[in-house]
């Protein structure tokens, strides 16, 4: 979804600042924290299907079939899992960025049909990256920990 709607959006945002950034110079910075949250999430994105999660389930694995551990190239699994907070962090301190200037993405009476589905569009990736959040914070990340420290669940 992330990724399917980042590629979505970038183009629709860049169409309505063409066409309403003149009367509407908000949009334009709505456009910087969505370009700066893009390229950050890509990244994020490609950390945590590459190396956490796969290290994860390796260590899921290992606790079900009652075998040791793999060995954490990264220390512990509590180091990429900071960074990935840290991250989610800076993504909500993005998200209230374009909340902020667009007036809790209010459509101004001269926004047209893209304008308006570029805001909603925004509204449903705030939702499902807070909940992308959520899931991992507040369940995935202290199961992993709790895995690590050889607490069962």
């Amino acid at each position: 979804y992330v990724r399917t709607e980042l590629a979505r959006l970038g183009p629709l945002l860049e169409k309505v600042c063409s066409a309403h950034g003149q009367n509407h110079s908000e949009l334009f910075t709505v456009q910087g924290f969505f370009n700066g949250l893009s390229q950050e999430m890509v990244m994020h994105m490609y950390k945590e299907e590459n190396i956490l999660f796969p290290y994860i389930e390796q260590m899921e694995a290992a606790v079900n079939g009652r075998r040791p551990q793999p060995y954490p190239p990264f220390g512990t699994v509590r180091n990429p899992i900071q960074m990935m907070e840290t991250e989610h962090e800076s993504a909500a301190v993005a998200l209230r960025g374009m909340r902020k200037a667009s007036d809790n993405f209010s459509v101004p009476a001269d926004g047209c049909t893209s304008f308006r589905a570029l805001y909603q569009g925004l509204i449903d990736f705030e939702k499902d990256l807070h909940l992308h959040i959520h899931l991992e914070n507040n369940i995935l990340f202290p199961r992993a920990s709790l895995m690590e420290a050889g607490v069962s669940n």
